[in-house]
């Protein structure tokens, strides 16, 4: 599963266009980046090998640029954490998202063009081909 993938589950879901993966484009008022997280955890792999392992976990960070409003950020980033947190069997590129394990939004400021921005990590958990 690959960021072009979850940043078109998410396109699909908010019902919104300007989600980008691995990149966001800053001189949009309103835009939603995909990337992968930055945490190290390790693959897990069940005792009988590759072959007995069904799932797969796709550990991403989610920015959320969104006006200059710091309420409607916060706001959007919930509604955010909230959707993705009820995804259930969401089939994408031949892969079912099982389910997302969402975090609490996190807010990381404002950029240099005083946009708000919050971060939302979540693990996205799916069966393997």
């Amino acid at each position: 599963m690959t960021l072009l993938n979850i940043a078109d589950m998410l396109a699909d879901i908010l019902n919104f266009e300007d989600v980008y993966a691995g990149n966001l484009d800053g001189n949009l008022k309103c835009a939603i980046g995909v990337y992968n997280s930055k945490q190290r955890i390790n693959k897990q792999i069940c005792l009988g090998g590759k072959a007995q392992t069904k799932t797969n976990y796709k550990h991403i960070s989610i920015l959320i640029h969104w006006t200059n409003n710091p309420t409607a950020c916060e706001e959007k980033a919930e509604e955010i954490s909230d959707l993705l947190s009820d995804v259930r069997d969401y089939s994408i590129s031949g892969n079912i998202i099982k389910f997302i394990q969402v975090k609490d939004p996190q807010d990381v400021g404002k950029d240099e063009k005083g946009i708000c921005e919050f971060v939302v990590e979540a693990t996205i958990i799916y069966e393997r081909k």
